[in-house]
């Protein structure tokens, strides 16, 4: 299943948006220019490693025979790894892969437009980064002793589908689904398809032991988020449109109600979007 299109309007241009996508992408092509001993250095470095925020600073990491066979001539120093609570920030913008970043942006484009129209410019990278630093958090939380570094922005973007699920209960995803060489669009309703994706991070968080993907990353930024669209749209921090949440139509306050027998006056909330067609 692969989300391509989401039936939700934007009003603005998605600014932030792109300039994520830039610095994904960015830091993604400099940690790899390298080679490989410097995408691993960079990595460790940079990346979150829960071990280092429940041992003692002095003490150093003990590894596990597969990260030091991983690791093993790359000239990996522990003395010169970033702060810890640095690498809550850092972590964010590197990625395991060309696949992980591409589908990383990819989620982060479909959902993020929307997310950052309603929330404002100016809000929004600061949602960004507290989604981000809440799935860090709850990572380390639960997987205490773990010296894999965990990274990526999927914590973060998990964080804007949290605030999606919010904002846009009504919204559509068009899903494009493949069965060998049979390709067909299904449509289904947002909260059904992020409310499914949530419930499969749980499952793998409480059934993964050795896995290498961060669930738990995934559900503490999709809760993040969601709490804090929650929080912006009971102060009023939100901007509403038609379809959305918190709309109110007050139109009848300035011309007289258009009778619902003529439907073809009435604004239709969903732009009419593309389908992949099926042979």
């Amino acid at each position: 299943m692969l989300p391509y299109v989401d039936d939700t309007p934007s009003y603005s241009i998605p600014i932030w948006i792109f300039l994520l996508i830039a610095f994904n992408i960015l830091f993604y092509i400099m940690s790899v220019s390298g080679g490989h001993d410097q995408y691993v250095r960079t990595i460790f470095s940079y990346g979150t490693i829960p071990a280092r925020f429940t041992q003692s600073a002095d003490q150093p990491i003990e590894f596990d025979d597969d990260i030091i066979s991983f690791i093993r001539g790359a000239g990996v120093k522990q003395s010169d790894w970033a702060a810890p609570l640095v690498t809550l920030f850092t972590a964010m913008f590197l990625h395991g892969g060309l696949f992980h970043l591409l589908g990383n942006m990819w989620f982060l484009w479909l959902f993020g437009d929307n997310v950052e129209d309603r929330i404002g410019k100016l809000m929004f990278p600061v949602f960004y980064i507290i989604c981000g630093f809440c799935a860090g958090l709850l990572h380390i939380a639960l997987q205490p002793d773990s010296t894999v570094p965990a990274i990526g922005a999927s914590g973060a973007i998990a964080g804007v589908m949290g605030a999606y699920i919010y904002l846009f209960p009504r919204g559509t995803i068009s899903t494009l689904i493949a069965y060998w060489w049979y390709w067909t669009t299904v449509h289904i309703s947002a909260p059904v398809y992020i409310g499914l994706w949530f419930i499969l991070q749980l499952i793998g968080g409480l059934s993964a032991g050795g896995s290498n993907v961060a669930f738990w990353a995934h559900v503490g930024g999709f809760i993040a988020g969601l709490l804090l669209a929650i929080i912006l749209g009971s102060l009023g921090l939100i901007r509403w449109f038609p379809g959305d949440r918190g709309y109110k139509d007050f139109s009848f306050l300035k011309q007289k109600p258009i009778r619902a027998t003529r439907p073809e006056l009435l604004p239709p909330r969903r732009r009419k979007r593309y389908v992949w067609r099926d042979w």
